[in-house]
């Protein structure tokens, strides 16, 4: 499985502070991603304060990506970064 960050633009008329809001475009997502049939799995989106959306996905192919793209509905503006390795405080080195 590949580990992949999804980037795009938060639409226009999307407010995610806005659990209505946030729900439906949740929904949306997870519906086109039921759609790949366990090809593609969803850790979590983060919504950034430059009207950004970064989602972690795990995917059996990069292939799969398209699928997503178009059954969701979310357009063009979509950027792909394959994540190569998560740095977190478990690999840190021990204090000297």
């Amino acid at each position: 499985m590949i580990k992949l960050l999804i980037e795009r633009d938060i639409p226009a008329s999307f407010d995610v502070t806005d659990d209505a809001q946030a729900a439906r475009h949740a929904r949306i997502a997870l519906d086109a991603i039921v759609a790949t049939q366990g090809k593609m799995h969803w850790l979590c989106t983060y919504a950034t304060d430059d009207r950004k959306l970064f989602g972690l996905v795990v995917v059996e192919s990069e292939e799969v990506i398209d699928a997503y793209v178009r059954n969701a509905g979310i357009g063009t503006s979509v950027r792909i970064h394959r994540v190569l390795r998560t740095l977190d405080p478990a690999l840190a080195a021990p204090a000297q």
